[in-house]
């Protein structure tokens, strides 16, 4: 079982026994680590959110406005924040809403904003 994980220069996290990246090592049973990215609270997340993603590519699949998207996604999350602490917006509402946000947010790093000259295009993704 692996002990630590530490980032690298190239912020990729490497296990501190056998030194390879997360999800090449073999210190951690392979079974386990699997049903822990399907089936724990983050990697049902994860989930959501990569359906999400697929969801609002297909429906808006333009990088137009992508900041203004996230900027309107927060202002729900934090009413229905608001309105969870009162009582009237429930759990699973309140946890939509952060999905949301997540999806706008992973578009705007991986895609940009045709309204700014963020170029996703950068390092991080030729080095993979």
């Amino acid at each position: 079982m692996r002990a630590n994980t530490y980032w690298d220069p190239n912020r990729r996290v490497r296990c501190t026994e056998c030194g390879v990246t997360e999800d090449l090592c073999l210190c951690q049973n392979v079974c386990d680590r699997a049903h822990e990215r399907l089936w724990s609270p983050t990697g049902l997340t994860v989930r959501q959110i990569w359906d999400e993603l697929a969801s609002a590519r297909r429906v808006s699949p333009e990088n137009e406005h992508m900041l203004a998207a996230l900027v309107e996604e927060v202002g729900e999350l934090a009413q229905a924040l608001i309105d969870h602490s009162r009582g009237s917006k429930t759990a699973p509402e309140l946890y939509k809403e952060a999905i949301q946000v997540a999806c706008m947010a992973i578009r705007v790093a991986t895609e940009g904003d045709a309204s700014f000259p963020y170029d996703p295009d950068f390092e991080i993704f030729k080095s993979q």
